[in-house]
Protein backbone atom coordinates (compact mmCIF):
# COMPACT_ATOMS: atom_id res chain seq x y z
CA UNK A 1 0.00 0.00 0.00
CA UNK A 2 1.11 3.30 -0.81
CA UNK A 3 1.19 5.80 2.11
CA UNK A 4 1.13 9.85 1.54
CA UNK A 5 2.82 12.02 3.61
CA UNK A 6 1.64 14.94 1.59
CA UNK A 7 0.01 17.19 4.48
CA UNK A 8 -1.45 19.14 1.22
CA UNK A 9 -2.47 15.91 -0.59
CA UNK A 10 -4.05 14.50 3.00
CA UNK A 11 -6.15 18.02 3.29
CA UNK A 12 -7.50 17.37 -0.21
CA UNK A 13 -8.33 13.28 0.24
CA UNK A 14 -10.12 14.61 3.14
CA UNK A 15 -12.25 17.51 1.01
CA UNK A 16 -12.44 14.32 -1.65
CA UNK A 17 -14.48 12.20 0.98
CA UNK A 18 -16.65 14.88 1.94
CA UNK A 19 -17.74 14.72 -1.54
CA UNK A 20 -17.73 11.28 -2.15
CA UNK A 21 -18.36 9.06 1.11
CA UNK A 22 -16.26 5.39 0.63
CA UNK A 23 -18.08 2.46 2.25
CA UNK A 24 -15.65 -0.91 2.75
CA UNK A 25 -15.64 -3.92 4.71
CA UNK A 26 -12.12 -4.75 3.95
CA UNK A 27 -9.30 -3.05 1.67
CA UNK A 28 -9.33 -6.40 -0.80
CA UNK A 29 -13.30 -6.23 -0.74
CA UNK A 30 -15.79 -3.87 -3.36
CA UNK A 31 -16.73 -1.10 -2.11
CA UNK A 32 -19.81 1.31 -2.25
CA UNK A 33 -19.45 4.68 -3.38
CA UNK A 34 -21.73 7.66 -2.50
CA UNK A 35 -21.63 10.66 -4.25
CA UNK A 36 -23.17 13.85 -1.84
CA UNK A 37 -23.52 16.34 -4.50
CA UNK A 38 -26.14 16.28 -7.53
CA UNK A 39 -23.30 15.57 -10.05
CA UNK A 40 -19.08 15.71 -10.46
CA UNK A 41 -16.91 15.96 -13.29
CA UNK A 42 -13.68 14.03 -13.16
CA UNK A 43 -10.61 13.88 -15.17
CA UNK A 44 -8.81 10.75 -14.95
CA UNK A 45 -5.30 10.48 -17.15
CA UNK A 46 -3.35 7.31 -16.24
CA UNK A 47 0.34 6.12 -17.34
CA UNK A 48 0.76 2.88 -16.34
CA UNK A 49 4.58 2.72 -17.52
CA UNK A 50 4.59 6.03 -14.70
CA UNK A 51 2.58 6.25 -12.37
CA UNK A 52 4.04 9.38 -10.71
CA UNK A 53 2.59 11.60 -14.10
CA UNK A 54 -0.86 9.63 -13.56
CA UNK A 55 -3.22 12.23 -12.36
CA UNK A 56 -6.89 12.48 -11.10
CA UNK A 57 -9.33 16.04 -10.94
CA UNK A 58 -12.79 16.53 -9.61
CA UNK A 59 -15.05 19.48 -10.40
CA UNK A 60 -18.48 19.96 -8.71
CA UNK A 61 -20.22 23.27 -8.11
CA UNK A 62 -18.44 23.44 -4.26
CA UNK A 63 -15.04 21.96 -4.95
CA UNK A 64 -12.42 21.65 -7.74
CA UNK A 65 -9.44 19.21 -6.42
CA UNK A 66 -6.35 17.95 -8.46
CA UNK A 67 -4.78 14.77 -7.30
CA UNK A 68 -2.47 12.50 -8.01
CA UNK A 69 -3.28 8.55 -8.93
CA UNK A 70 -1.13 7.39 -6.33
CA UNK A 71 -3.19 9.25 -3.53
CA UNK A 72 -6.62 6.95 -4.68
CA UNK A 73 -6.09 4.16 -2.73
CA UNK A 74 -9.39 2.41 -4.49
CA UNK A 75 -9.06 3.46 -7.78
CA UNK A 76 -8.28 -0.08 -9.24
CA UNK A 77 -10.63 -2.17 -7.32
CA UNK A 78 -14.23 -3.19 -7.93
CA UNK A 79 -16.79 -0.90 -6.61
CA UNK A 80 -20.43 0.23 -6.82
CA UNK A 81 -22.36 3.75 -6.94
CA UNK A 82 -25.76 5.82 -5.87
CA UNK A 83 -25.47 7.80 -8.75
CA UNK A 84 -25.42 7.01 -12.90
CA UNK A 85 -21.58 7.18 -14.41
CA UNK A 86 -20.94 8.09 -17.63
CA UNK A 87 -17.13 7.10 -18.96
CA UNK A 88 -15.67 9.19 -21.63
CA UNK A 89 -12.40 8.19 -23.52
CA UNK A 90 -10.67 11.54 -24.40
CA UNK A 91 -7.16 9.25 -26.01
CA UNK A 92 -5.88 6.32 -25.41
CA UNK A 93 -7.71 3.04 -25.07
CA UNK A 94 -9.55 1.77 -21.74
CA UNK A 95 -10.23 -1.20 -20.20
CA UNK A 96 -13.29 -1.63 -18.18
CA UNK A 97 -14.38 -4.90 -16.01
CA UNK A 98 -18.11 -4.63 -15.54
CA UNK A 99 -20.00 -7.79 -13.75
CA UNK A 100 -16.77 -9.98 -14.15
CA UNK A 101 -16.57 -9.25 -18.04
CA UNK A 102 -13.81 -7.30 -20.04
CA UNK A 103 -15.04 -4.70 -22.09
CA UNK A 104 -12.66 -2.22 -24.61
CA UNK A 105 -12.97 1.35 -24.48
CA UNK A 106 -11.13 3.22 -27.11
CA UNK A 107 -10.76 6.85 -27.86
CA UNK A 108 -14.12 8.47 -28.43
CA UNK A 109 -16.37 5.74 -26.84
CA UNK A 110 -18.33 5.91 -23.59
CA UNK A 111 -20.62 4.10 -21.74
CA UNK A 112 -23.38 5.21 -19.05
CA UNK A 113 -23.05 2.59 -15.70
CA UNK A 114 -26.23 1.82 -14.16
CA UNK A 115 -26.35 2.79 -10.05
CA UNK A 116 -25.41 -0.57 -8.23
CA UNK A 117 -23.42 -2.14 -11.06
CA UNK A 118 -20.27 -4.04 -10.16
CA UNK A 119 -17.18 -2.44 -11.99
CA UNK A 120 -14.01 -0.79 -12.33
CA UNK A 121 -11.14 0.33 -14.24
CA UNK A 122 -8.21 -1.93 -15.48
CA UNK A 123 -5.15 0.01 -15.01
CA UNK A 124 -2.89 -1.73 -17.55
CA UNK A 125 -3.48 0.76 -20.79
CA UNK A 126 -2.61 4.95 -21.05
CA UNK A 127 -5.74 6.55 -21.44
CA UNK A 128 -7.22 10.08 -20.61
CA UNK A 129 -10.77 9.87 -19.67
CA UNK A 130 -14.19 11.84 -18.00
CA UNK A 131 -16.08 10.29 -15.64
CA UNK A 132 -19.35 12.73 -15.41
CA UNK A 133 -21.56 11.58 -12.76
CA UNK A 134 -25.21 12.43 -11.89
CA UNK A 135 -27.79 11.58 -9.07
CA UNK A 136 -31.47 10.73 -9.45
CA UNK A 137 -31.54 14.39 -8.07
CA UNK A 138 -30.14 15.80 -10.80
CA UNK A 139 -32.03 14.15 -13.55
CA UNK A 140 -35.57 14.82 -11.52
CA UNK A 141 -34.23 18.69 -12.81
CA UNK A 142 -33.60 17.78 -16.04
CA UNK A 143 -37.28 16.13 -16.66
CA UNK A 144 -38.82 19.07 -14.54
CA UNK A 145 -39.69 16.84 -11.44
CA UNK A 146 -42.53 15.14 -14.14
CA UNK A 147 -44.01 18.24 -14.98
CA UNK A 148 -45.12 19.47 -18.82
CA UNK A 149 -42.13 21.58 -20.20
CA UNK A 150 -42.98 24.49 -21.96
CA UNK A 151 -42.75 23.34 -25.47
CA UNK A 152 -43.78 20.45 -27.34
CA UNK A 153 -39.84 19.61 -28.67
CA UNK A 154 -38.52 20.25 -25.38
CA UNK A 155 -41.01 17.21 -24.56
CA UNK A 156 -39.18 15.40 -27.26
CA UNK A 157 -36.14 15.53 -26.01
CA UNK A 158 -36.40 12.45 -23.19
CA UNK A 159 -37.78 10.20 -25.61
CA UNK A 160 -34.20 8.33 -26.03
CA UNK A 161 -32.73 5.28 -24.74
CA UNK A 162 -30.90 7.36 -22.24
CA UNK A 163 -33.72 8.53 -20.89
CA UNK A 164 -35.65 6.07 -20.94
CA UNK A 165 -32.88 4.31 -19.37
CA UNK A 166 -32.33 6.84 -16.57
CA UNK A 167 -35.95 7.04 -15.47
CA UNK A 168 -36.86 3.35 -15.13
CA UNK A 169 -33.31 3.21 -12.79
CA UNK A 170 -33.55 6.41 -10.99
CA UNK A 171 -36.79 5.08 -8.62
CA UNK A 172 -35.59 4.22 -5.11
CA UNK A 173 -37.62 0.81 -5.83
CA UNK A 174 -35.95 0.51 -9.07
CA UNK A 175 -35.13 -3.49 -9.72
CA UNK A 176 -31.38 -4.18 -9.43
CA UNK A 177 -29.77 -4.34 -12.88
CA UNK A 178 -26.70 -4.87 -13.70
CA UNK A 179 -26.45 -3.22 -16.59
CA UNK A 180 -25.29 -0.35 -19.17
CA UNK A 181 -25.50 1.64 -22.13
CA UNK A 182 -22.71 1.12 -24.89
CA UNK A 183 -21.40 4.03 -27.06
CA UNK A 184 -19.07 3.17 -29.89
CA UNK A 185 -18.57 6.51 -32.25
CA UNK A 186 -19.25 6.39 -36.03
CA UNK A 187 -17.40 9.79 -36.34
CA UNK A 188 -14.05 10.70 -36.92
CA UNK A 189 -11.51 11.68 -33.82
CA UNK A 190 -11.48 15.43 -35.26
CA UNK A 191 -15.13 15.52 -35.23
CA UNK A 192 -15.28 14.47 -31.50
CA UNK A 193 -13.07 17.28 -30.62
CA UNK A 194 -15.50 19.77 -32.41
CA UNK A 195 -18.76 17.84 -30.98
CA UNK A 196 -18.45 15.93 -28.11
CA UNK A 197 -14.96 17.69 -26.49
CA UNK A 198 -16.31 21.31 -26.91
CA UNK A 199 -19.23 20.38 -24.73
CA UNK A 200 -16.88 19.23 -21.52
CA UNK A 201 -14.95 21.95 -21.91
CA UNK A 202 -17.75 24.25 -21.33
CA UNK A 203 -19.24 22.40 -18.66
CA UNK A 204 -15.55 22.51 -17.02
CA UNK A 205 -15.63 26.51 -17.69
CA UNK A 206 -19.23 26.63 -16.46
CA UNK A 207 -18.11 25.38 -13.36
CA UNK A 208 -15.02 27.25 -12.70
CA UNK A 209 -16.02 30.81 -13.70
CA UNK A 210 -20.09 30.29 -12.53
CA UNK A 211 -22.80 33.11 -13.20
CA UNK A 212 -26.64 33.53 -12.93
CA UNK A 213 -27.84 31.35 -14.67
CA UNK A 214 -24.61 28.37 -14.79
CA UNK A 215 -26.92 26.14 -13.08
CA UNK A 216 -29.27 26.34 -16.60
CA UNK A 217 -26.06 26.02 -18.96
CA UNK A 218 -24.87 22.99 -17.36
CA UNK A 219 -28.27 21.33 -17.91
CA UNK A 220 -28.34 22.21 -21.41
CA UNK A 221 -24.93 20.79 -22.19
CA UNK A 222 -25.86 17.62 -20.32
CA UNK A 223 -29.11 17.53 -22.98
CA UNK A 224 -26.69 18.00 -25.67
CA UNK A 225 -24.56 15.37 -24.63
CA UNK A 226 -27.08 13.45 -24.61
CA UNK A 227 -28.82 14.23 -28.06
CA UNK A 228 -25.50 13.21 -29.53
CA UNK A 229 -24.88 9.50 -27.96
CA UNK A 230 -28.67 9.18 -28.79
CA UNK A 231 -27.85 10.28 -32.77
CA UNK A 232 -27.33 7.28 -35.15
CA UNK A 233 -25.06 9.50 -37.40
CA UNK A 234 -22.95 9.86 -34.55
CA UNK A 235 -22.60 6.91 -32.00
CA UNK A 236 -23.87 3.38 -32.16
CA UNK A 237 -25.66 2.43 -29.21
CA UNK A 238 -26.78 -0.55 -27.15
CA UNK A 239 -27.95 -1.57 -24.00
CA UNK A 240 -25.36 -4.32 -22.27
CA UNK A 241 -26.83 -6.47 -19.17
CA UNK A 242 -25.05 -9.15 -17.35
CA UNK A 243 -26.71 -11.45 -19.48
CA UNK A 244 -25.72 -9.81 -22.75
CA UNK A 245 -23.92 -11.71 -25.77
CA UNK A 246 -20.40 -10.31 -25.58
CA UNK A 247 -20.20 -11.17 -29.11
CA UNK A 248 -22.79 -8.64 -30.79
CA UNK A 249 -20.76 -5.70 -28.18
CA UNK A 250 -17.13 -7.24 -29.88
CA UNK A 251 -18.29 -6.60 -33.33
CA UNK A 252 -19.37 -2.83 -32.59
CA UNK A 253 -15.95 -2.71 -31.33
CA UNK A 254 -14.23 -4.62 -34.47
CA UNK A 255 -16.66 -2.65 -36.65
CA UNK A 256 -15.15 1.10 -35.09
CA UNK A 257 -11.25 -0.22 -35.77
CA UNK A 258 -12.08 -1.19 -39.28
CA UNK A 259 -13.61 2.06 -39.74
CA UNK A 260 -11.15 3.77 -38.42
CA UNK A 261 -8.33 2.13 -40.04
CA UNK A 262 -10.23 2.16 -43.36
CA UNK A 263 -9.78 -1.87 -43.38
CA UNK A 264 -6.28 -1.94 -43.63
CA UNK A 265 -5.32 -3.50 -40.20
CA UNK A 266 -4.04 -7.04 -39.65
CA UNK A 267 -6.19 -9.74 -38.05
CA UNK A 268 -3.06 -9.85 -35.66
CA UNK A 269 -2.69 -6.21 -35.16
CA UNK A 270 -7.01 -6.20 -34.30
CA UNK A 271 -6.17 -9.27 -32.09
CA UNK A 272 -3.84 -7.35 -29.92
CA UNK A 273 -5.85 -4.05 -30.08
CA UNK A 274 -8.70 -6.31 -28.73
CA UNK A 275 -7.24 -8.56 -26.83
CA UNK A 276 -9.01 -11.72 -28.60
CA UNK A 277 -7.62 -14.40 -30.39
CA UNK A 278 -7.55 -13.49 -33.86
CA UNK A 279 -9.55 -16.84 -35.66
CA UNK A 280 -12.37 -15.94 -32.75
CA UNK A 281 -12.64 -12.11 -34.22
CA UNK A 282 -12.55 -13.81 -37.81
CA UNK A 283 -15.54 -16.27 -36.65
CA UNK A 284 -17.39 -13.34 -35.02
CA UNK A 285 -17.44 -11.26 -38.37
CA UNK A 286 -18.44 -14.24 -40.33
CA UNK A 287 -21.19 -14.75 -38.06
CA UNK A 288 -22.34 -11.33 -38.14
CA UNK A 289 -22.12 -10.54 -41.76
CA UNK A 290 -21.37 -13.50 -43.45
CA UNK A 291 -18.22 -12.32 -44.77
CA UNK A 292 -14.63 -13.22 -43.93
CA UNK A 293 -12.22 -10.55 -41.63
CA UNK A 294 -10.37 -9.39 -45.50
CA UNK A 295 -13.72 -9.35 -47.30
CA UNK A 296 -15.61 -7.05 -44.92
CA UNK A 297 -12.30 -5.32 -43.83
CA UNK A 298 -12.71 -3.79 -47.86
CA UNK A 299 -15.65 -2.46 -47.45
CA UNK A 300 -14.15 -0.22 -45.46
CA UNK A 301 -11.01 0.17 -47.39
CA UNK A 302 -13.07 0.93 -51.07
CA UNK A 303 -15.84 3.59 -49.61
CA UNK A 304 -12.29 5.21 -48.78
CA UNK A 305 -10.85 4.68 -51.91
CA UNK A 306 -13.91 6.19 -53.61
CA UNK A 307 -14.25 9.36 -51.13
CA UNK A 308 -10.64 9.99 -51.85
CA UNK A 309 -11.00 9.77 -55.94
CA UNK A 310 -13.96 12.26 -55.14
CA UNK A 311 -12.54 14.36 -52.83
CA UNK A 312 -9.07 15.30 -53.63
CA UNK A 313 -6.83 15.22 -56.73
CA UNK A 314 -4.55 12.33 -55.62
CA UNK A 315 -3.48 10.15 -57.87
CA UNK A 316 -4.56 6.43 -58.47
CA UNK A 317 -1.41 5.44 -57.53
CA UNK A 318 -1.15 7.60 -54.82
CA UNK A 319 -4.18 6.26 -53.40
CA UNK A 320 -3.21 2.49 -53.29
CA UNK A 321 -0.67 3.06 -51.71
CA UNK A 322 -2.13 5.27 -48.79
CA UNK A 323 -4.26 2.12 -48.29
CA UNK A 324 -1.56 0.35 -48.38
CA UNK A 325 -1.95 -1.94 -51.66
CA UNK A 326 1.62 -3.15 -52.86
CA UNK A 327 0.41 -4.03 -55.81
CA UNK A 328 -1.67 -1.58 -58.26
CA UNK A 329 -3.27 -4.28 -60.13
CA UNK A 330 -4.46 -5.62 -57.12
CA UNK A 331 -6.22 -2.50 -56.08
CA UNK A 332 -8.09 -1.80 -59.61
CA UNK A 333 -9.28 -5.42 -59.97
CA UNK A 334 -11.34 -4.77 -55.90
CA UNK A 335 -12.27 -1.40 -56.78
CA UNK A 336 -14.13 -2.92 -59.89
CA UNK A 337 -15.55 -5.97 -57.87
CA UNK A 338 -16.77 -3.31 -55.88
CA UNK A 339 -18.25 -0.24 -57.80
CA UNK A 340 -18.41 -2.26 -61.46
CA UNK A 341 -15.98 0.42 -63.01
CA UNK A 342 -12.23 1.48 -62.96
CA UNK A 343 -11.14 4.06 -60.24
CA UNK A 344 -10.24 6.24 -63.15
CA UNK A 345 -13.93 6.17 -64.86
CA UNK A 346 -15.39 6.37 -61.39
CA UNK A 347 -13.50 9.75 -60.78
CA UNK A 348 -14.27 11.12 -64.49
CA UNK A 349 -18.68 9.88 -63.46
CA UNK A 350 -18.09 11.77 -59.79
CA UNK A 351 -17.29 14.97 -61.43
CA UNK A 352 -19.95 14.96 -64.04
Amino acid sequence: MTVISDSSVLQKIKVLEEVISFHEVDESAPFYQEMNTPFTISLSAFHPDSITDSAFSIFTPDVQLNLPALALQRHDRMHRHNCFEFTYILSGNMYQIVEGKRYLYTSGSCCLMNRNTLHTEELSSDYMCIFFSVSSEFIERLTNYGNDMLFPMEQKRFDNLIFHFLEQNMEADHPDCKDFLDFVPRITEKEQKIIVHDIFEKMLSTILNPYYGATYRLQDLFFQLIDILCDSRYYHAEHVTAKSNMESLLFSRIDQILDEHHGRISNKELSQLLNYNGTYLGKIVKKCTGQSLFDYSMNFTMKHAAHLLKSTKKSVSEIASELKFNNRTHFYQIFEKYYQTTPREYRAQQAK
